[in-house]
């Protein structure tokens, strides 16, 4: 008796957004895209921030003459999926942004499930779907969290950045209420340099503002990622400007590299738990063991 064929597995569609500009937004969609399509996997990334970060990684110069792009995509009345095209690199395409058209977005529609239906009439080719989200509290920050299935929070080791967790959650919950299956897979900590000798080793400074994130996010179920990054703005900017992970120095690699683990064992672990209430804002499979150690 012949099995029957296994069916594709549904894409792994996973946002990177926090309301803060200058946390690595861009940078994580990035490499993870790269180290996630070496495995051998396919990837589609998506850029919805209008500074077109990632776009311009991928593609240089040639953005300016890409056509089709996410503002297209959100202007037509006819369902259909977002614009794919080649970002030159083997197992990995890209949906680019509109460079330039930055004032689009803001009138653009709230709460429009556009992005989510329009991924739905992609082929069932690709492992992961990871989006590019800007920093703005806004209606396209919005949109592609309500085409998420997960979500990573990149936080800066800042005062100034950990004061915006409410609000952040705050738009999480929104958006949960039109895509109640959104899932906080974990906030990813930059530092700024390691410091050997120090706890987790980062400064006294950052190492406060940890804590103070351990506490708030962790109130609502949300984990730091074990893996801290760090600022190393030379071989970065390398990597991404020749969208090529093979250039950062290999400290910098291995991090990303074990970001990638946490995140795969993150999802198995939630794919395991219950699903979440559509009214409550974040959760974790931790939070009820914690509750219950009370």
């Amino acid at each position: 008796m012949q099995k029957s064929p296994r069916a594709p597995a549904a894409p792994i569609r996973l946002a990177i957004w926090y309301g803060k500009g200058g946390v690595g937004k861009s940078t994580t969609t990035m490499l993870l895209s790269l180290l996630a399509s070496q495995q051998g996997q396919r990837i589609l990334t998506i850029d919805l921030d209008p500074e077109c970060g990632t776009s311009r990684d991928f593609l240089g110069s040639d953005l300016k003459h890409v056509r089709q792009n996410v503002r297209t995509f959100l202007e037509s009345p006819i369902p259909m999926p977002p614009p794919v095209i080649s970002s030159g690199i083997e197992g990995l395409d890209l949906v680019p942004c509109e460079p330039d058209q930055q004032r689009f977005f803001r009138y653009f529609p709230e709460h429009s499930l556009k992005l989510q239906e329009g991924l739905a009439f992609l082929p069932p080719a690709y492992r992961w779907i990871i989006m590019d989200v800007p920093n703005q509290f806004d209606n396209i920050a919005e949109l592609g969290l309500i085409a998420a299935d997960w979500l990573i929070l990149p936080v800066e080791l800042t005062a100034d950045c950990a004061d915006r967790v409410s609000t952040a959650l705050r738009t999480i919950q929104e958006a949960r209420a039109m895509n109640p299956g959104l899932r906080v897979l974990g906030a990813l900590p930059l530092a700024s340099a390691p410091r050997a000798g120090r706890p987790r080793n980062i400064t006294a400074k950052e190492n406060l503002v940890y804590e103070q994130y351990a506490d708030s996010l962790g109130a609502e179920g949300v984990e730091l990622f074990k893996t801290i990054m760090f600022r190393s703005a030379t071989t970065v900017e390398e990597a991404r400007s020749n969208a090529d992970p093979r250039l950062l120095h290999w400290t910098a690699r291995k991090r990303f590299q074990r970001l990638l683990a946490e995140i795969h064992a993150r999802i198995k672990t939630f794919s395991l738990s219950s699903s979440p209430s559509p009214h409550e804002p974040v959760s974790h499979p931790r939070r009820e063991k914690a509750a219950a150690n009370r």
